[in-house]
């Protein structure tokens, strides 16, 4: 009896040794395994804060471009009312000219009367006639006004070649940014998107041949996702709005994106 019981013992106690052995590698392995969790979370926590900084400096980059999206808006409009004063400026100059001249040509009309009526007094003169003194002072008057009233024709002249160098210099720089071309096939990508103001940034600008109100199709792989129309030109980079309409429902433009300027239909 004494030796079944210490056969039990013995066995019961290699069984808690073996069991314990498995148990310490179990342990073991659970220890590696959290120390591998632990550190794929300082990893991915250490990427967290590298994302969160690249969103706080594309903010900050998305904040100065709508501040030169605005700057550029202001310059556009002023430079369009500084066109359309020019245009009223030209209007008014034109009818003051055209008003001088009829009053010149008025004058040269009176001038050549009062010159005939002259010779007709010079040879009533000649014939022992007395001349009345007015017709010559009338003739004096009236020469004296012509010439202020040329004067008054050139000066307006001069203003109207000002205003028309002008107004040819504003059409020239407006038809430019109207009718210039971009080149066919032209390629870029979206680096930033603004989705509260619906405007991206592209990687393309006036050194590639980008101009204003060019319309650009995006895609993403072979997936068309609509189209963006460019509003402002850096030399480098340019500012297009998404033309919303153009989007699939479900869709949305993303950095990374490629633009292309499409070939023109026939």
């Amino acid at each position: 009896m004494t030796k079944a019981l210490l056969a039990a013992c013995i066995a019961i106690s290699l069984g808690a040794a073996v069991l314990g052995f498995l148990n310490r590698g179990k342990l073991v392995d659970t220890r590696t395994e959290l120390d591998n969790k632990s550190a794929q979370l300082a990893t991915t926590q250490q990427q967290l804060e590298a994302a969160n900084k690249d969103i706080e400096g594309k903010k900050t980059e998305i904040a100065g471009l709508n501040s030169e999206k605005e700057k550029l808006s202001a310059d556009l409009g002023e430079a369009k009312a500084n066109l359309e004063k020019a245009q009223g400026e030209l209007t008014a100059a034109n009818e003051k000219a055209s008003a001088i001249a009829a009053e010149s040509t008025a004058k040269d009309e009176r001038i050549t009367t009062l010159e005939a009526e002259n010779t007709k007094l010079k040879d009533e003169l000649a014939g022992g006639v007395p001349p009345p003194t007015e017709g010559a002072a009338d003739l004096t008057a009236l020469q004296t006004e012509l010439e202020e009233a040329k004067a008054l024709l050139t000066a307006a002249q001069d203003r109207n070649t000002g205003l028309e160098a002008q107004m040819s210099e504003l059409r020239r720089k407006e038809e430019a940014r109207q009718k210039s071309q971009m080149r066919q096939g032209l390629q870029g990508t979206i680096l930033a998107v603004n989705q509260a103001w619906n405007f991206v940034v592209l990687s393309i600008g006036d050194r590639q041949g980008v101009v204003n109100n060019a319309e650009m199709l995006v895609q993403r792989g072979s997936q068309l996702l609509g189209k963006v129309r460019v509003t402002s030109v850096e030399p480098s980079t340019s500012i297009a709005d998404i033309v919303v309409r153009t989007v699939p429902r479900g869709f949305s433009v993303m950095p990374g994106d490629t633009v292309i300027y499409p070939a023109q239909a026939n």
